[in-house]
């Protein structure tokens, strides 16, 4: 049973809309078991699966700021809400862009307004400032967006505290109920979110999506 939460579902829109993007020989860094997006990318030649857990039983048993893999070798990277849990941030950074071909494709997000997780290694929060100057020694055509408003940041921090606080899944019943809530919240916060344009709206947002190409 999974409770609905804005987020999760703005980060598998996001992945899905710009999946094509990614081809050849794909890493998922951080991807855990790899299931969660692995079926928005049946068009890949290779989807391989980078996490330091072995619990997970991923392909590979590294973390990101240290990938066991030849120079150049990749063609795309899925890197999702992973970097805030790496210390090395610019180590992991300079790795990535060290096994992807020159032109190959990174496809990340990160989060900005949220609670502490994955405790405790819950290391950074970014800006698209910060990201941008990250990036830019090793990427080019760097595209950054907001994940959400205002309205959606305030929507899914109050769901994830109230998950949280309830402790909803372990009461199935009760979780289920919530969800549907959550999703109807969810659907009013997009709207005011879209509809406002403003730039204080724009100072607010869940997280970031990131697309950017391996310079040449």
């Amino acid at each position: 049973m999974r409770v609905f939460q804005p987020d999760r579902y703005l980060l598998s829109k996001f992945v899905e809309k710009n999946a094509t993007l990614l081809t050849g020989h794909l890493l998922d860094v951080g991807g855990q078991d790899g299931k969660r997006y692995r079926g928005n990318f049946a068009h890949v030649e290779k989807y391989t699966v980078l996490d330091p857990e072995q619990e997970y039983e991923p392909d590979i048993v590294a973390g990101a700021e240290d990938i066991p893999l030849e120079d150049a070798s990749i063609d795309s990277i899925l890197c999702t809400e992973v970097l805030m849990d790496v210390f090395e941030l610019q180590k992991a950074i300079s790795e990535m862009s060290r096994v992807l071909k020159p032109g190959g494709v990174l496809l990340a997000t990160v989060s900005f307004m949220g609670p502490l997780c994955d405790e405790p290694y819950h290391y950074w929060r970014f800006t698209p400032y910060s990201l941008q100057k990250l990036l830019e020694p090793y990427f080019e055509n760097i595209r950054i967006e907001n994940r959400g408003g205002y309205r959606l940041q305030k929507a899914q921090n109050q769901i994830r505290y109230r998950i949280n606080r309830l402790d909803l899944y372990k009461r199935p019943l009760l979780g289920r109920v919530f969800s549907a809530l959550s999703f109807i919240r969810f659907k009013i916060a997009l709207r005011g979110d879209w509809n406002d344009r403003s730039a204080a709206n724009r100072g607010y947002a869940i997280g970031y999506n990131v697309i950017a190409k391996r310079k040449g």
